[in-house]
């Protein structure tokens, strides 16, 4: 008897496609299932973020794209798988890769807000309440786990040569600095 759609928290595109395959033969048929992450053409996240049309409800499947930065009319109900996938960066390799994390309580907190913003509406995380509690508060700054040589590159293009002589927020790690100079000096990217 309650009307509007709900939002689900997904940590990637392959866990979205999934959980719409399974969905779509079990679900009514006044329900429309909307995926919504980044590579998606503008014309089907429109039809994410706009609200149902009258006497249907939505599922909105989400990536963390849908946690901050836009409103999806008419969710009543977050549910929040609590993970996320993100770029890692690993000096000693020197690549870049994809790791599926648990999200921090700020990230839970910001999918939490996505219910109700225009109507009262819940949310529902999917893990223990302990294990929510042992989250960690923010999420790593990006420059943390970056590959930053195109940063370093230019840097060095504006005449600065040591990156450790900023003033930063959070100071890029030494070893991903060393890693950076290194990929542009075999790349023969510096003079």
């Amino acid at each position: 008897s309650e009307n509007g759609s709900m939002l689900l928290f997904l940590p990637g595109v392959g866990e979205i496609q999934r959980v719409q395959e399974r969905l779509a033969e079990r679900v009514a048929s006044d329900v429309i299932l909307c995926p919504l992450y980044g590579a998606l053409p503008l014309s089907e996240q429109r039809k994410a973020i706009l609200p149902a049309p009258a006497g249907m409800r939505k599922v909105v499947l989400a990536t963390n794209i849908a946690e901050t930065s836009l409103t999806i009319e008419g969710i009543r109900l977050v549910v929040d798988s609590a993970q996320e996938r993100v770029a890692r960066f690993d000096a000693r390799t020197g690549l870049t890769r994809l790791v599926t994390q648990r999200i921090s309580q700020a990230s839970m907190t910001q999918r939490a807000g996505r219910a109700g913003r225009l109507a009262p509406g819940i949310s529902l995380h999917l893990l223990a309440k302990e294990q929510a509690e042992r989250a960690a508060a923010q999420g790593d700054p990006e420059i943390l786990q970056s590959d930053l040589s195109s940063l370093l590159l230019e840097l060095l293009q504006w005449g600065c040569q040591d990156p450790a002589q900023l003033s930063w927020l959070d100071l890029p790690p030494a070893t991903n600095l060393a890693a950076a100079r290194r990929l542009l000096t075999d790349l023969s990217a510096l003079e």
